[in-house]
Parts: structure tokens; sequence; C-alpha cells
């Protein structure tokens, strides 16, 4: 029985990006020896980004939506997904195309080659892996991530060089749902710190820029990820 693959596409107001996001993750996936679906899970989009996934899933039976109408928070929307999929792998994917769709085929080329593989990250920080026209704050604040990150949780950053990353697939069986519980954008993190795993690949990509849209990471979400640094330690 074919392998399927389930990815999550957590969206708040992203109505400019996500037909060109969808287009490029079924030219990625369709050529591919196994069935997948794309699970859009929206908080009530002001924009309604809502309206426009569903109207791909009319179209797609590949397509499912999910409308969150009283929660919000991406890393709760993804375990809400999570919850939904049906897929053995499980991926998770930006809706503003900063994740470059392309870099799919690699990871799950990785997850399936290797048994012991249970998780690939699409990483910056190794070797072929960088971020395009980063601004002075942007730089400023993911310095002080990695820095709290050392300090608190030093067994996750020096074994993972990018444990923050918002792209990442994974083996559905290591997920124990009962057991997340995270705060703001930081799925992976919590991932790391509290499934059991084999073993962890991380394969570059390069970042780029957010071209449509407004970015949610602020002061707020930097102090919310220093809290779930600190909860996880202790």
């Amino acid at each position: 029985m074919p392998i399927k693959f389930s990815l999550i596409v957590p969206t708040y107001n992203e109505k400019t990006s996500l037909l060109e996001l969808y287009s490029k993750l079924v030219c990625v996936l369709s050529p591919l020896s196994f069935d997948f679906e794309i699970i859009f899970v929206d908080d009530n989009s002001p924009d309604m980004t809502w309206r426009i996934a569903e109207d791909l899933a009319k179209n797609d039976k590949r397509v499912r939506v999910i409308r969150r109408m009283h929660q919000r928070g991406l890393a709760s929307a993804v375990i809400s997904g999570w919850v939904s999929a049906q897929g053995e792998i499980l991926g998770v994917i930006d809706a503003d195309l900063q994740h470059p769709p392309e870099v799919l085929s690699e990871m799950l080329g990785r997850i399936l080659r290797d048994n012991e593989v249970d998780i690939v990250i699409a990483s910056r920080y190794v070797a072929g892996g960088r971020v395009l026209d980063q601004s002075l704050w942007q730089v400023i604040k993911s310095r002080l991530a990695i820095l709290s990150g050392l300090i608190l949780i030093p067994q996750i950053f020096k074994s993972v060089k990018d444990p923050l990353s918002g792209y990442f697939i994974l083996r559905k069986k290591i997920i124990e749902i009962d057991q997340l519980s995270p705060i703001g954008y930081k799925i992976l993190l919590e991932v790391l710190a509290k499934c059991t795993y084999k073993k962890v690949v991380e394969l570059p990509f390069v970042f780029t820029q957010r071209e449509r849209g407004k970015s949610k990471a602020d002061w707020k979400q930097c102090f919310l990820s220093l809290f779930h640094f600190l909860r996880l330690k202790y």
C-alpha cells in the first residue's frame, strides 16, 4: 500500500500567496510515487484566506481545509492538522513562499530511503543553507534566539543546527499529541524536546524574504519563544 504524505500549511492572512503556493506544491508532489494530501489550517483569517483554500478543496480532493474559529497560533494550528492527518509521514511548510516547495522532494527521499531517519529538517544553518537579505532586526532576533537556546536547552541546540525551523517532515509514529503543548511558532522545538526518535537529518535551503503580506514575527513572539525555552528546560 503506498505511503501517504500529509502536508500541513498553517495560514493567517495569506490570500496573496496561497494560489501560487498550491500550484508549486502540486507540481512537486504529483510526480511522486505515493498519495498525498495538503491540509490548510486557517485561523479564520480576516482576509478570507480560508475561502480561497475551500475553493481549492472543491476542485482537488487532495486538499482539505480546517477553519479554526476561536483559536490562534501557528504551533497549535500545526497540531490541529496533525490530529486530522491521514498520512504516515507529516510535513509542515509556511504559506508565505519563504520555504521553497522544491526542497520537499529531497526531504521525502531521505526519510523514505532510510528507516532510521525519523525527522528531516530544512535548515538555514547547515552548509549550503542561508537566509537572504536579512534586516538588522532579523539578525538580532535570530542570534538572540540561538544564544538563549544554547544556554537553556543546549542538548537540542548543540545536536541540531536549526531546531527553530518551520519547515520539516517527520514520521507520524513518533508523535504523541497529548505530550505536545507548544507556545507561539516553534513546534519543531517541542517535537525535538519531547518525542522519541532515532535519527534527525538536516538539509540546506535558502530562506527567502517575504514578498507579499505581513510577517507575524514581532517582539511578542520573541518573548513567547523565550518562555517556551524556559518551560522546556524546567
